[in-house]
This record gives C-alpha cells, sequence and structure tokens, in this order.
C-alpha cells in the first residue's frame, strides 16, 4: 500500500463536485486507528482457541459432564449474540471507541473469573461475560474500521479484523500448548489472555472517533478534530465535514430514520434488498457448520487416532496456521479479484472440504483416518479463510447503509452468534445420534446453497465507495431484459 492510493481514495460521502484524489490522507493516523480496532478482534479468537485446547484438561479437573461442556461452550455465541445487539444501541449513543474499550474490560473481568472457576457456574458467569465481550468486538470493530478507510483498500482493512480473530485463535492454541503440563495450566490460559485486553482498552483511546458518528450524533467540533487527524490537507477536511454533514441531515429527514423499523424494513426497496442479503450472508457463514470445526477440532483428530494431548495441540496449531495462511494470501486478493470471486471459491471449497472430513469418519485404517481428518480439517479452515470469514463483515459493512449501519451490523452478529450456538451447542449431540460422517454431510447442502445464493444475490462491491454501493444494486435492478424480436412483417 503507498500513500498516495490510500490518500486518493480516502473519503466519507461526498458529490462528484471533487475528486477523491484532490483529498490528502494521513496513513499513519488512519492505519493506527485501523489496527487498533483489529486488534480488539484478537479476543473473539483467543476465546476460540483457548477454550478447545483447555477442555482437554479442564473437564476432567472440574468434573464437567457432557451436557455441561456443551453449555460452557455454546453459551459464548447466545451471549455474544445479545451483546452484539446491546453493542449496536451502545456504539449509536456513546461512539465507537467507548463500545470498543467496554469490550476489552468486560474481557478483562471474564477471564479473571473463569482462571479462578471452581465448578461449571462459576465457569459460566465468565463465558457470559466473555460473550457479551465477543458480541462488541465483532459488531463495532469492523463499522469503526470501514468508516475510517479507503474504498480501494476497504476489503484488506476491514478484514483485519478477522486476521486478527484467526491469530487470536492461534494464540489460544500456543497458550493451551505452553501450559499444557503445568499444574492447573488452563488457568493460566485464562489469566494470560486478560492482558491484550488491558492494553487495546487503554489504546484505543490514542486514536480518533468516527467522524461520521460524530458528525451524526451533532458533534460537529470533535468531528472536525478527528478529520484533521486523518487529513494532512484541512480544506480536505473540511470539505468531507461539509458532505458528511448534508448525508447526515438527509438520514434525519426520514421519519424512521436509524431504527428498527428501517433495519428490518426499510422504505426504499433497494436498501431493504441489501440489508437482507447482508443477513443472508451473516447466516450463512455460520449454518455452514464453522462452529463445529473450531471448537471440536480437537476431539475430531484424537478420535481420528492422533494419540497424546500434545499431539493433538500440535495437529491443531498446525492447523490454525493453514488457516492464518491462506487468510493472509486473501487478504491480498479481495480488492483485486473482488469479493464474488472470493466467496464462490470459499463456499466451493467447504463442499469439498465436508466430504473428505466425513470420509475421515469412515477411514480404511488408523493412519488414514488421521491424514483425512487433519486434511479435512486444513482443507475447511483454508476455504473458509478465502471468503466466508473474512468478508462476510466486509460485505455486511459494505451493504448496511449508513443511518442503520450500527443497528444492522449488530443484527448480523445476532444471526451469527446463535446460528454458531445452536451448532456448537449440539454437535457432539448430533454425532452420536447421526454418526460423525452424517453429521459433517448435514452441513453440505447449505454449502451448496450459499454459492448458489452468491452467484445470484451478490453483486461485485470491490472499488465502491459505501455510498455508490446502492447505486450497483439500483443499476442491476434497473438493467433491461432482453426484448423478444418482433416478427417480421409479411
Amino acid at each position: 500500500l503507498s500513500v498516495a492510493s490510500i490518500a486518493s481514495s480516502l473519503h466519507v460521502p461526498m458529490s462528484h463536485s471533487y475528486t477523491t484524489e484532490e483529498a490528502t490522507a494521513d496513513f499513519g493516523s488512519v492505519m493506527k486507528a485501523v489496527l487498533v480496532s483489529a486488534a480488539s478482534s484478537v479476543l473473539s479468537g483467543y476465546d476460540q482457541g483457548v477454550i478447545a485446547a483447555a477442555m482437554l484438561t479442564m473437564k476432567p479437573a472440574l468434573g464437567l459432564s457432557s451436557l455441561e461442556q456443551e453449555v460452557s461452550i455454546g453459551v459464548l455465541n447466545v451471549t455474544a449474540a445479545v451483546g452484539g445487539v446491546m453493542a449496536g444501541y451502545y456504539a449509536e449513543w456513546h461512539g465507537r471507541k467507548r463500545a470498543i474499550a467496554l469490550a476489552n474490560l468486560l474481557f478483562l473481568v471474564g477471564s479473571f473469573i473463569i482462571a479462578g472457576a471452581t465448578g461449571f457456574w462459576t465457569l459460566f458467569a465468565g463465558r457470559v461475560l466473555q460473550g457479551a465481550a465477543v458480541g462488541f468486538a465483532l459488531v463495532v470493530a469492523p463499522i469503526f474500521t470501514a468508516e475510517l478507510v479507503p474504498a480501494k483498500q476497504r476489503g484488506m482493512l476491514v478484514s483485519l479484523s478477522d486476521v486478527s480473530t484467526n491469530f487470536g485463535i492461534l494464540l489460544g492454541y500456543s497458550a493451551g500448548l505452553v501450559f499444557l503440563e503445568t499444574p492447573s495450566g488452563w488457568r493460566w490460559m485464562f489469566a494470560v489472555g486478560a492482558l491484550p485486553a488491558f492494553l487495546l482498552m487503554l489504546l484505543i483511546w490514542a486514536v480518533p472517533e468516527s467522524p461520521r458518528w460524530l458528525v451524526g450524533v451533532g458533534r460537529h467540533v470533535s468531528a472536525r478534530r478527528a478529520l484533521n487527524e486523518l487529513y494532512t490537507d484541512s480544506l480536505a477536511a473540511d470539505r468531507h465535514f461539509d458532505e458528511m454533514r448534508r448525508m447526515a441531515d438527509e438520514h434525519a429527514e426520514s421519519e424512521h430514520s436509524g431504527s428498527w423499523r428501517q433495519v428490518f424494513w426499510h422504505e426504499d426497496a433497494v436498501l431493504r434488498r441489501m440489508i437482507w442479503r447482508g443477513l443472508a450472508i451473516a447466516f450463512l457463514s455460520q449454518a455452514i457448520g464453522t462452529e463445529a470445526v473450531v471448537y471440536y477440532a480437537p476431539e475430531v483428530v484424537r478420535a481420528a487416532g492422533v494419540g497424546t494431548d500434545r499431539q493433538t495441540l500440535l495437529a491443531i496449531m498446525g492447523i490454525g496456521l493453514c488457516k492464518l495462511a491462506f487468510l493472509l494470501i486473501a487478504s491480498q486478493l479481495f480488492d483485486r479479484l473482488g469479493r464474488r470471486p472470493m466467496l464462490l471459491a470459499s463456499a466451493a471449497g467447504l463442499l469439498g472440504a465436508l466430504f473428505v472430513l466425513a470420509a475421515a469418519s469412515r477411514p480404511s485404517s488408523r493412519d488414514a483416518g488421521a491424514a483425512l481428518a487433519i486434511g479435512g480439517l486444513c482443507a475447511f479452515m483454508a476455504a473458509f479463510s478465502l471468503g466466508f470469514s473474512p468478508l462476510t463483515y466486509v460485505i455486511c459493512s459494505e451493504l448496511f447503509p449508513s443511518d442503520v449501519r450500527a443497528r444492522a451490523m449488530s443484527l448480523a452478529l445476532f444471526t451469527t452468534r446463535i446460528v454458531a450456538g445452536v451448532i456448537s451447542s449440539s454437535f457432539v449431540s448430533l454425532r452420536e445420534a447421526l454418526g460423525p460422517a452424517n453429521a459433517w454431510l448435514l452441513f453440505a447442502p447449505v454449502a451448496a446453497l450459499a454459492f448458489v445464493f452468491v452467484l445470484v444475490a451478490i453483486p461485485e462491491t470491490k472499488g465502491h465507495s459505501l455510498e455508490e454501493i446502492a447505486d450497483v444494486f439500483r443499476r442491476k435492478q434497473r438493467a433491461p431484459r432482453a426484448r423478444p424480436r418482433e416478427a417480421a412483417p409479411r
């Protein structure tokens, strides 16, 4: 990324009275805000990785039953769904920065409660707080990033939140390996996770607030100050401020602007379709079986014949590295190849990986089972990282209109966490009832549906500003259909 390329494309809603090339963005200020925001998503990833690793020793140490294991894992997704809805309100009332700070505070307290857990209910209480923290972080971080970054690099920079999540998963696995043989090592796994939460809770105050939010709530002086931090050209900052204020006034003219009614049934039919298609992408991203792979990967590997807990964790770390590597590769392609090709490749890869995981459940030999299980998990993670993992919130942040973006994002998060909670809380029971192979194949039709939905319903959004994307949908709606040829005169 060059400073010139970012400077030429960083903009808020604007008219065509001046070109984006006239704006000069302060690359350092933009990236500082983006990185601190994205790093908050480490919370979600660390929790996913560390709970999978910790359960190897925590379950016998606390005497958890299989049901209590499912509940303690699944409750995070349910409370994250509720936290996500609360985050939408909180981010609208108090700003993006305060919402991110609160997410880190909740995770900090929850981590210490789990580290001191003496039984299921203490563990449950800590997981509830961590779930609320994850909900806040997953909703607010992508919004905050999307409202600051340039259109040409938005896919890559917003996807940094997902890179952070996957880095957090890897950190969680690493903590599990480091403390595996330490007495009460699972307690240290959670205690160590509180450190980044504390640091991020402080660092968020070193970055500017979203100018769009500040203008929307009438804090014009603060908005100008934030824009001056983001732009080296004060004239460009002033023009951005004027356009942001104009857009805020237009949204305010709508009787239901920013309301939940607008989220569920927007008065503009085109924007309504955009919102519902974004929510559909959010639903499909989790209905495809992601949480079953993330949370139960250690058990899948161990059931396939991998022996010790250390060998299991090493295998899982390898899978995590595979996921992170493909995510980093994919993050360089979103703004080159576009969103649609990456989502289509992701859905096709996930479908193939599910068949490999099903085959791993019926191996011809123990070695073949282990190889298929690890290969299937790597393939699933790689395919997920190519599209649906990083692009779900990119697509949502692009499709949701600015006047309802925070609430619509919270609804998208609510959708993903509820679906994830249902899957993570029931996958063990599904495997026992249907058998491992059939449990994996249950998700195959969803992967196929995701491919068809993207192909038919999601237009390309790369390179367009957040305001131009609505025009893309309008042009698609107005595209003339081929007219039948008139009969030749006789």
